[in-house]
């Protein structure tokens, strides 16, 4: 990881009070060993709690994303970057202030490089021991980054400057809290727009089952059959009783770690949410499709419909299918039945 600039702001306030105070910082953190160290240490943070995928809402009056186009098309100097980073963390002042039950903490804004890919950071963590900032005469130093974990991470967003750059969806991700009312205001500081449907992240699921190293069937201590695998993720998804799959229990269920299928989707670049309720008609891809009708028995994966199968667009009595093994094999058995 390579760290380009990092500063930190302070906001404080306390659960049931509608009282803040914000301490700014007005230079750079420096970059060395503690600082670099405690960026990639939420960076990693953030890369195995629940994210989820979005882009920014544009529509007018939308500080942050208006503020960050205007960084964007700046020089991007310190001076660029700590005006920046000033006005927004006021503006969440503004809106942190009614939400009684929010809490404040320290504001980290990084810009850093990580496997090739240009972030723009904003990790809000809680100091609860007092070991890792302290405030200078006009920023903060970093001490000590042993014990920052997911724990300390209270919010987090993420803009991926590289996919922002070309208009690809997904360039922004947040982590995602339990506590509604709370995250709610993060996120409408940030201004998002989640355009991913349920269906589309259920594709993603399958191709990334597809695809990912399978885990060892304990009856055999081989890797399960891929067919086997899909019918058993399918089982798992469906016993779900709102619909919901969340890929930390999934990935624990048949690896016995949390972050395995996250870890993929990430080092794939595959954006998909931890958690999201998925698709019934896209779920149905992972088990198989049998029927037997005219005396011809078919059996395919369902996910394998309109990839080697699909129905003829002029003609309702036939069925295509594009497969040259497929074919080889049929054309084998009929020339040469005694094999």
């Amino acid at each position: 990881m390579e760290l380009n600039k990092i500063i930190i702001h302070e906001l404080s306030k306390t659960s049931g009070s509608n009282e803040t105070e914000l301490i700014l910082s007005e230079e750079l953190v420096e970059i060395d060993n503690n600082s670099i160290g405690l960026v990639d240490a939420l960076n990693k943070s953030y890369n195995t709690d629940r994210v989820l995928y979005a882009v920014f809402d544009k529509s007018e009056g939308k500080y942050f994303p208006e503020k960050f186009d205007e960084y964007k098309d700046s020089d991007r100097s310190a001076a660029d970057f700590i005006t920046f980073t000033r006005s927004v963390i006021g503006n969440l002042e503004t809106l942190i202030q009614p939400v009684t039950l929010a809490t404040g903490g320290y504001f980290v804004f990084a810009e850093y490089t990580n496997n090739a890919n240009d972030f723009f950071g904003v990790f809000l963590i809680r100091d609860t021991e007092g070991k890792t900032l302290s405030k200078t005469e006009n920023s903060f130093s970093i001490d000590s980054v042993e014990y920052v974990d997911t724990s300390n991470l209270a919010m987090a967003c993420r803009i991926n400057h590289d996919k922002y750059n070309i208009d690809e969806e997904n360039y922004l991700s947040l982590t995602q809290l339990r506590q509604q009312e709370i995250s709610e205001y993060f996120k409408n500081w940030i201004s998002i727009e989640q355009i991913e449907s349920s269906s589309e992240y259920t594709k993603q699921l399958y191709d990334i089952i597809t695809q990912i190293e399978r885990p060892v069937n304990p009856e055999t201590n081989a890797e399960y059959e891929i067919e086997t695998f899909r019918n058993l993720v399918y089982n798992y998804a469906s016993s779900s009783p709102n619909r919901t799959i969340n890929l930390r229990d999934l990935s624990q269920h048949f690896y016995e770690d949390p972050n395995t299928i996250s870890n993929y989707a990430l080092e794939n670049d595959i954006q998909i949410d931890t958690e999201f309720r998925y698709n019934t008609r896209q779920l149905k891809r992972f088990i198989k499709l049998e029927v037997n009708r005219d005396g011809i028995n078919f059996k395919i994966s369902r996910g394998a419909f309109d990839d080697k199968v699909r129905f003829d667009d002029n003609d309702e009595s036939l069925v295509i299918i594009e497969s040259t093994a497929f074919a080889n094999a049929l054309r084998n058995e009929i020339n040469n039945p005694n094999n």
